[in-house]
């Protein structure tokens, strides 16, 4: 009787166990709760590599040499490298004074040993503030007020991107302290481009994880598709790197980038150009058919301009050595 009790309740375990493992809501509920547990642990490993990026991005500023030139327009940061023909450096978006450097010892755009540079952050770009009523032409008035903090009297303008439109104000009011005017796959009348959504722009975690996961979407927001699929794994990597990763923490240049967005960008099309009378080099990519027409219609319209296309979309990617070839003539040309 015993043994008979022992083998109905070990039978009746193993048909239990047996249904519980082949029941299809169990195995379901497993299923989430390893997949739950996997994404715990993505999530705090990206949030581990986010910290740390961010770490990283800060340090970088922090270590940056600038100084602040306080103005009637708010803080002003800039920093001054070099000796030679006096070049200010207007940055585009997602910049600041980085990355107006950047445009030469990155980019590799203009040679770092001829020319002393003006870096400076444009306005709500990291230390540098947004006045009120803030446009394109006040950012041109505000580097006027630092050129006379830094007894400088006249510059060549370099504006590229959306760092173009203050440029082209600078040398339309203010034509007796330009040397020359050099507009680099800058912002050109037309049709808008598409603009950074504010909630990336604004947030660090969404702009990173963007970058991390889908850096040919941002690509897109500067260059045609018909190009990106031209690029080679390692010229994407370059962009990626040196305009979306070096633009990190995105937070500390969430108001320029709004600025540009919703001010300087979109007003463009109502700069006089017929009133640049000063002599312009206008370097545009003949493969993005908006920047191509755009920089045509500028150089129609100011009168002293010189055009010169080139391929590689907005970045003229493997054109460095032309770019600087156009803008070390240019210059010499114009002495001060």
């Amino acid at each position: 009787m015993t043994r008979s009790t022992t083998l109905h309740r070990d039978s009746s375990a193993t048909a239990a166990g047996t249904s519980t493992r082949r029941n299809p809501e169990w195995r379901a509920f497993k299923a989430v709760g390893v997949l739950t547990g996997l994404l715990f642990a993505a999530a705090g490993a990206a949030w581990v590599l986010f910290r740390r990026d961010m770490g990283d991005a800060r340090s970088r500023l922090a270590a940056q040499p600038t100084q602040i030139c306080k103005s009637k327009y708010g803080d002003i940061q800039y920093r001054v490298v070099g000796s030679g023909p006096p070049v200010l450096v207007s940055h585009g978006i997602t910049g600041g004074v980085d990355q107006a450097e950047a445009m030469v010892t990155q980019w590799r755009m203009m040679l770092p040993d001829d020319y002393r540079f003006i870096y400076l952050s444009r306005f709500g770009y990291l230390r540098s503030s947004v006045p009120d009523g803030a446009t394109s032409k006040l950012q041109a008035a505000a580097y006027r007020e630092l050129l006379d903090h830094l007894g400088i009297d006249r510059v060549f303008l370099a504006g590229t991107s959306a760092g173009g439109p203050s440029a082209m104000w600078f040398a339309i009011d203010y034509p007796e302290r330009t040397s020359g005017l050099i507009l680099l796959s800058s912002a050109v009348p037309g049709p808008e481009p598409a603009y950074m959504p504010d909630v990336v722009a604004e947030n660090d975690l969404i702009y990173w994880a963007a970058v991390k996961s889908s850096p040919e979407r941002l690509l897109g927001l500067l260059v045609p598709k018909s190009i990106i699929t031209t690029m080679t794994d390692e010229q994407k990597d370059f962009v990626v790197k040196n305009a979306f990763v070096a633009a990190m923490p995105i937070s500390e240049r969430s108001d320029g980038i709004l600025f540009d967005n919703k001010v300087s960008l979109p007003r463009v099309n109502d700069i006089p150009f017929e009133q640049i009378s000063v002599p312009t080099l206008i370097i545009q990519a003949v493969d993005d058919p908006r920047e191509f027409h755009g920089g045509q219609e500028m150089a129609r319209r100011i009168p002293t301009s010189q055009f010169v296309g080139l391929t590689g979309g907005h970045f003229l990617l493997t054109h460095g050595s032309e770019v600087r070839a156009a803008i070390h003539n240019f210059i010499a040309k114009f002495p001060e």
